[in-house]
This record gives structure tokens, sequence and C-alpha cells, in this order.
């Protein structure tokens, strides 16, 4: 073992020699910034307040002296409140569920609360002192016929107190309610998902942006009619009313009365509404937050906020760790510059003095888990709303950056991002296989994208004897992985790869368009803690959308062919035969024509070999036809495993059958006449907590093509994005967000000449068929877990159950780290 590892460490050295720099880092930086695995910096401006996990939005009492924060996160929800002048937290009190919605009456003496997936809106009363009571429940769908449609999101109140509006956010109404009685007077239809509900301040009519229909609808308040529907972006989320009038040269009219910003999410813009005396509403103006002329989406504008004279707009920026400010003083904005702020900013308020609040929800990083899950300890189903003090939603903690009123600091937020203009007509690597730019050609003309589910670095390749693992947390080792370990070992070991996501809901998206769209950054930790029991994060919401699509629209809308295998599938409810019908749907209409009807979606029940044997079909019915498509995705997912589940297969069982099905895919492309234009890349969709000994989110990824680098190791830092980085430019494709467009290109992993030979897949010496006993280590705690979904269960409880099935010991706790997603 040792020669090898030194004959390995030699094929590798020329390369390693070679680089110019180090490769890049993460974590605390030299001048205080934080590097987050996307890529991004971190430099926070002004005061950092910690807060609990997500908090989603504020609300400021009618006399400003109490700012209140809803925490809508994976840990239990809650109300915070705050002295407004000395940001001391004076109160707290426990909903028990909540979801953007937090408003006060006119008197500031009530307070309301979005109830999310309780369908219903909580009051709350609020003291001289700032305490918080609960007082009564408006229950707007009973129990008894409640249904995960029935979620509760933004609350109002009428100006004049008498009625509270409530956005029932998955049945597309507003449900009015009479606060003396506590009955449901009325049901307003309106456009799909309505997200805010803010009300013209003469009362007679109200406005909610569709975050489903990019537009603004506004009724008519008495009867809810439908008065107006005004379009603007995808996603629009949060609105403010400004009704200071423009100043004009004496004799002439003033276009607009008053104006409403709408932020649109799915887009780098807030559009301007003006209104005029006759109650007319039209889009006056586009307001750009982006930081460079030709920036991508992925601004994410998502909150709003006004100061107390309406001369500044502040915008909040979620996926670019910013809050924009505009000057609306004029009949014209402009901006004025950047605010740079924590980890995904979700709200912000201007207090009373001039300060600017700024609620982040990711906070200022991860961290490391010294109170993670311990071996021997009883561990409680995270998905049952709290607990592991290690798992991911528990971990991240939000944080209020508080700001002066010119805390502008646009350069530092510039240089906190890796995008610039210039990457989208020359890459950040390149050379003759992956180009700088898609005007080259690459000798690859065939690209395979295969992923799978939930491991780590060092749970797979810990013990390989090369690169940066470490052995001691090996969980799978040569007798179920050979096929992995050949690939590392032949093609190139990449030993500092970072997953984006830190769950299967936003995984699946960062893994196919470079983002997680704010719908599932918004709803994953309530579907994760199991207060909102629905998961419709992967295909088929229209409110989850992406800003550009996914790779596969890319592909499409470049005319190149495509394969789908195991996308956004519905399964049939019984496996067929091998080589027969398994699915009853797809989710995505362009991906249906497309799609192999013959490969099962996710199913951990079904070997993944006989997926593999249908993608091997196919491959040779292509060689014989001579023609193979330019991109195929396929979707591998049984190295998830289903634990120790009594009957089940058994975890090394799983791995093996998974890595066996991925040789399986490689050797039958390597046997066509396309092996020699063909590239594979494989990575896990998110890597959900296991043991690694650099970060939970470092992950096990793969090149694999005749023009990989060889027997050598590639320890660039590279990502989700990287990785679509880098087959967009193979494919000669723009990118879809400025994630992916300010990613780091793979070209390192690769050589400039292709190599001879073909892959022969290795049998592991684990058998595929091995069933779990019912006397297995876990077995009961298995047996309870739901496996139908890839996220259905707690993965540091699987992991420990998986520790002790195969390794027989105690198990490690989970590394955390600085790095973040």
């Amino acid at each position: 073992m040792k020669l090898f590892a030194f004959a390995l460490l030699l094929g590798g050295a020329a390369y390693l020699v070679s680089q110019d720099a180090p490769p890049t880092t993460t974590g605390p930086q030299t001048d205080g910034s934080v590097m987050l695995n996307s890529g991004w910096r971190l430099r926070p401006a002004g005061q950092q307040i910690p807060l609990d996990t997500f908090p989603m939005s504020t609300a400021m009492t009618p006399d400003g002296k109490f700012l209140l924060v809803l925490h809508c996160g994976y840990r239990p929800p809650s109300i915070a409140v705050f002295d407004a002048k000395t940001l001391k937290e004076v109160a707290r009190v426990p909903v028990v569920d909540a979801w953007l919605g937090l408003t006060l009456s006119p008197d500031g003496k009530k307070v309301y609360v979005g109830g999310g997936a309780k369908a219903s809106v909580f009051e709350f009363t609020l003291a001289e002192d700032g305490q918080l009571s609960p007082a009564r429940t408006f229950v707007v769908v009973p129990e008894a016929s409640r249904q995960h449609q029935d979620f509760v999101g933004d609350v109002t109140v009428s100006p004049d107190g008498r009625l509270l509006y409530a956005a029932i956010l998955h049945r597309d109404m507003i449900a009015v309610i009479n606060p003396l009685s506590g009955m449901i007077i009325e049901r307003i239809r309106t456009g799909r998902r309505p997200y805010r509900i803010l009300f013209h301040p003469d009362g007679q009519s109200f406005f909610v942006s569709s975050w489903a229909d990019a537009a603004v609808f506004r009724h008519k308040a008495e009867t809810g009619e439908r008065l107006a529907t005004i379009r603007v972006g995808p996603h629009p989320t949060d609105m403010v009313w400004s009704g200071r009038r423009p100043t004009v040269e004496e004799g002439e009219k003033p276009e607009w009365q008053a104006r409403l910003f709408v932020a649109a999410a799915n887009t780098n813009n807030v559009y301007v509404i003006g209104l005029n005396d006759g109650g007319g509403a039209q889009v006056v103006e586009t307001l750009s937050v982006a930081l460079s002329p030709r920036q991508p989406a992925g601004m994410t504008p998502s909150a709003l906020a006004l100061n107390s004279d309406q001369t500044r707009l502040y915008t909040v920026c979620s996926d670019a760790n910013a809050v924009a400010v505009a000057d609306i003083s004029g009949p014209r904005t402009s901006v004025l510059g950047f605010i740079p702020t924590g980890w995904y900013p979700t709200a912000a308020r201007v207090l009373p003095g001039g300060r600017v609040f700024i609620t982040n929800g990711k906070g200022s990083g991860s961290f490391p888990n010294p109170n993670g899950p311990q071996p021997g300890k009883q561990i409680l189903v995270s998905h049952e709303g709290i607990r592991n003090p290690g798992y991911v939603g528990n971990l991240q903690r939000g944080t209020a950056s508080v700001v002066a009123a010119d805390g502008i600091a646009t350069e530092v937020v510039i240089g906190n991002s890796p995008y610039r203009d210039q990457l989208l007509d020359q890459a950040r690597a390149s050379n003759a296989v992956v180009p700088g730019n898609t005007a080259s050609k690459s000798p690859i003309q065939h690209v395979i994208y295969v992923v799978k589910e939930n491991r780590t670095y060092d749970q797979v390749l810990g013990d390989l004897g090369v690169g940066n693992g470490d052995p001691s947390l090996t969980l799978f080792t040569e007798d179920s992985t050979p096929n992995h370990r050949k690939l590392a070992r032949d093609f190139v070991l990449l030993d500092n790869f970072y997953v984006n996501a830190d769950v299967s809901a936003d995984g699946h998206n960062w893994s196919t368009a470079a983002i997680a769209p704010d719908y599932v950054m918004k709803l994953w930790p309530s579907t994760y803690s199991q207060r909102r029991r629905h998961y419709d994060y992967e295909g088929g919401e229209p409110a989850a959308l992406p800003p550009a699509g996914r790779l596969w629209n890319s592909a499409l809308a470049k005319g190149l062919s495509i394969r789908n295998y195991g996308w956004w599938v519905d399964n049939k409810a019984k496996a067929a035969p091998t080589g027969e019908v398994q699915i009853d749907g797809v989710r995505d209409p362009v991906l249906a024509p497309v799609t192999n009807a013959k490969f099962r979606g996710f199913d951990l029940d079904y070997l993944d070999v006989e997926r593999a044997k249908i993608f091997a079909e196919d491959v040779v019915q292509f060689d014989r036809e001579g023609k193979m498509p330019s991109l195929m995705m396929i979707r591998l997912g049984n190295d998830h495993t289903s634990g120790t589940s009594p009957g089940k297969y058994s975890p090394t069982a799983a791995m093996a059958d998974n890595d066996l099905a991925l040789g399986m895919i490689v050797e039958a492309v390597s046997k066509t006449r396309f092996w020699r234009s063909t590239a594979i890349f494989v990575l896990q969709d998110d890597a959900q907590n296991g043991p690694d000994h650099v970060d939970s989110h470092r992950s096990p990824a793969f090149v694999v093509s005749p023009y990989s680098l060889g027997r050598g190791i590639d320890s660039t830092f590279y990502n989700t994005a990287a990785m679509l980085r880098t087959m967009e430019l193979i494919l000669g494709l723009s990118p879809m967000t400025h994630f992916d467009a300010g990613a780091m290109p793979m070209a390192p992993a690769f050589r400039n000449t292709a190599r001879e030979g073909t892959y022969t897949a290795v049998q592991p010496k684990q058998s595929i068929e091995e069933r779990n006993p019912g006397t297995a280590p876990g077995a009961a705690k298995s047996a309870r877990m739901n496996f139908e979904e890839a996220d259905e269960i707690d993965d540091d409880e699987l992991n420990e159950i998986l520790w002790r099935a195969i390794r027989k010991t105690e198990p490690p706790p989970p590394m955390r780290s600085i790095f973040g997603r």
C-alpha cells in the first residue's frame, strides 16, 4: 500500500508543483472576511446581533419604541422583542408555527402572526414594557379538515383596524377575519402563491404580490373584486408604499401621485409602479440592483424598506449578502450603493434615528460543532422539530446587522463576490478541453451528469491512501466501493470539492440551477422540522422555479439533444420488471419527451444496477445509430441507504449496488465510439452532515473522461457551481446565475490530450442483495424512518446507525466548520 501511495503521489506531483499558487482556502481570511464554500466572502458592516434560526420578518410599534423579529427557521418559531434604541432583547415568546406574517394593530397593542402549517393567525398582546402574551387564535382551516395546502403566510390589518387579512399561500386566496367575532367573513381569490398583502392608505383597496404569477393584483377591499393586474418580474415578493409626491416644474403635471415598489426575487430588479389620482397603476421604472451591467440573475431582491421621510429605498439582496440603497426623492430613482450584510439577508427596517436593522437568515457562516451528536446519547428525530444540536438546520442561527444610515460600502460588496462581467467572455480557468468561452469548441461533445445522495468525502474515500482523507472516518471500504476508488485513482482524485447545499431540498436545485430559489430557501426549514408536512422542492411547484431555468432548459434552448434518467419523475406505485415502464409522469413538461420511462426515480427498494442496465441499453442503441445526446442526466441515489431497516437492503449492499451501477455506466460509455468525446461528471446533491475531518459539506466528486488528469490529485477548491460552469463551457451554454458565472471551472482536472483505453466495472466483494436482519443495530429506529423521499429522515441519526452497523464501534460526531453551504 505504501508503494502504491508513493507511486500515485508521484503521478500527481507534476500537476501539483505546476500550480501558480496554493489551492484556494476557505474560512477566516487575513483581511477579516470569511470565505464561504459558495466562493463568496462575508464582511458584514456594522454591529452584529445574534438571533435564532432564519429570522424572516420585522415589525415596529407605532410609537417606535419596540422592534419585533419573527424567527421561522428549523428551530421552533418565536417572536423576539427589542428595545428600538438600545437593541437589547426585552422579551421572547414561542409560536406554535409561523411564517412571514408579522404585523401590529394601529394602536400597537396587538401583534398578529401568520401561523404557517397551523392554518391560523395567532394574536399576542404587547404590554407597555415590551412583554408579549399569547391571546386568541383565529383558525382559518379547522384541524380536522386541514391539508398541506392550508398554509397561512402574510398577515396585515386594514388601516382602520377593523379587519385582518391573511394569505393562504397554496390555496391562492386571502382570508378576511373579523377579530371581534373571530370569524372568517370572506375568502378572496387572488394570484398564485400570494406572498405579501399591502393596503392602499385610503383603505379602499389592497395589493397582493403573486409569487408564482410575476404580477401584483389589486383588489377592492369591500368586495374582494379584482381591480387590476400589474405585470412585473418573476417572483414578486415584498412591497412598500411611498406617498411622497415628486417635485416638478411649475405648470408640469407629475407622472404619478404615489408609488408602489415591488421586489422581484427571480430578477436583479425592483419594479416601481406609479399610481395616479384616477386609480390607474402602471410600471413607471425598473430599478436594477445588479452589481454590474451584465450580471446574470442571482441578486435575489426579496425585501424592502423605506426611511422615515421616504427619500431612501433599501432593497435586501439575499443571494448577494447585501442591501442596495437607492435615492427615491425625485421623479427618477438612482442606486447610491450597497451595504455588506451577513449570510442570506431576509429583511430590513429603518430604526428611529436612521440606523438600518438587517436580519441575516443564515448569520455569519457555519461553525465548528463541539456540541454535536455524541456516541451513546439518544438522538431525537430532528425532523420532528428540535433538536439535535448538530443538525444543520438547528445549527445555522441568524444574526442582525445594524448599520449607520451612511453605511454604504459598495467596494466591499463587489470585493465579496467572485463574479465579474468579463467572466461571461472569458472563464477564470480554461484549456483545450474546457474552453474559456462559449465560442470555443471542446473535443468533448457529450456530457453525462450523475447526481447521487448524501455522502461526505471521508465516508467514501477517507482511506484511499492519497489525498486529504481521514481513514478513521471511512464508512464504506473497498469491499463496497471498488469503482468509486478505481475512478478516483485512474482518472483524477478531487479531494477539495464541496456541495453548495445543506439538504436535498436546496441540493437538487443547486445541482440543476446553480441557485436555490427563494421559495425553497424560505420553506424547506418548515418542511424539515415537520411543521409543514409537504415536500415540493423538486419540480411541479410554480413558485419554486429558478431565475434562468435549469441545466436542461439551457441545453434545449441551445438546440442540444438531451436524455433524462430519473429527474423530476413520479414513480409508479409498484416497480415493474426491468425493461418495462416505471414512471407515471414527469414534473417538468419539457423533460417528458426526453425522459426514459423505464428508468425508475428515487426508490431505495429498487436496485441502481437495474437503472444502469436501462442506461446501458440506450448507450448500445446510440452506438448502433451513431448518434448520442449531448447532455444526459442521471439520478443514482441508493448510496443514501435505508439504514438498518429490517428487510431492506443493508447499508453496505446499497452502497455496493450504487458503486457497481456507477461502474457499469462508465463501462458502457467507454466501449462506444463516443468515449473519446465524452465526459462524465459525478457529485452528491448534498452531504447531509456525515463525518468528515475537513467539513460536513465536503463530498466525493468525479470527472471521468479520456481527457481526465489521470493518476493525479487536483486539490483546487471546487463546488457544485464550479461543476455546472465546467459543463456549460464544454457544451457552449451561458451561465444560469451569478454563482456559476463566477465559479472556478474545473479545467485543472483535465489534460489536453485523450488517453487510450476503456473502463471495466469492478464487481464489489460486498453482495448487493444482502438484506438487514430484524436484529441489526438501529433496526427499530430505521424502521420508523420514512425513506420515500431523499430527505424524510434525520441524517445524523442515520449516520450513527450506519456507523454502528458497519464499523461495529461508537460513531464519531460530524465535523462542522466555517465553510458554510
